[in-house]
């Protein structure tokens, strides 16, 4: 890779307004922020995964007659369309698990061949967690295909196709070697793939503030905790692109010129 100092790039306005002092602050305090927030998310997301593989495995351990008896109607669909469900659970856990790698500078120049792999994987499994998560809920939603469930439907069209276009974008920079775009597309992914863990956390917070229960809370939630993840990442992409081609990543921009 091309080594460019901040000496080297072109004296324009993105330059100028990327290395203001404020800009570095934020840049800084947001990292810590934001990655003690996204470890939370990975938790409730993990967490959320390994209750539905536990309830599988109660459920069918049981004899036939039994399966199902006393399971909510949210849970009652993973038991129904358990093998669409057990794809998403497996695959999803790839992505939470290899996630955080994907994001890490140090891994990524000290173990490049290890970045490399695992990216594959991930974004394989990305794909794959998000067309069965879009599925499941576009054709089993939790409430049916009527009042909150329709609105469910539709965030699922709308939100699952988009994740699988922002995998698609991540691919096709990364092999046309854009890393800027490449980074801001990935971020967008993960972004999106959180929405479900941001949409958890909203559901306990809304029901316990609005006595509202979780069949009418849920399409909402599901809304809003993609808006506020989507949100969330393009002011990140935005505070955090370099100038020029945006290969060069903030951090070794901001370390230079604190240096």
């Amino acid at each position: 890779m091309v080594d460019i100092s901040i000496a080297e790039l072109p004296a324009r306005a993105d330059q100028h307004d990327f290395n203001t002092p404020m800009r570095r602050k934020m840049r800084k305090m947001l990292d810590i922020v934001g990655w003690t927030v996204v470890l939370l998310l990975l938790f409730v997301g993990l967490s959320s995964l390994v209750s539905r593989v536990v309830l599988l495995n109660s459920e069918f351990s049981k004899e036939v007659v039994n399966i199902g008896n006393g399971v909510s109607n949210f849970d009652i669909r993973y038991i129904q369309h358990y093998f669409v469900a057990g794809v998403h659970l497996l695959f999803g856990l790839i992505v939470y698990v290899f996630a955080p790698f994907q994001f890490m500078t140090s891994i990524r120049k000290r173990f490049i061949g290890f970045h490399r792999w695992s990216g594959r994987a991930w974004m394989i499994s990305g794909a794959v967690a998000g067309f069965t998560g879009a599925f499941f809920g576009v054709v089993w939603p939790f409430t049916g295909h009527q009042g909150f469930g329709l609105l469910q439907t539709g965030i699922n069209a709308i939100i699952g196709p988009y994740t699988l276009f922002c995998l698609y974008k991540a691919y096709s920079n990364i092999r046309a070697r854009n890393f800027g775009e490449h980074r801001e597309w990935m971020i967008r992914t993960f972004a999106l793939m959180l929405g479900v863990a941001t949409q958890r956390v909203l559901m306990i917070i809304l029901t316990v503030l609005t006595g509202i229960g979780r069949e009418p809370m849920f399409a909402p939630a599901m809304i809003a905790g993609m808006i506020i993840n989507i949100v969330v990442a393009e002011y990140w992409i935005a505070l955090t692109k370099t100038p020029g081609s945006g290969h060069r990543h903030w951090k070794d921009l901001d370390r230079r010129t604190a240096s």
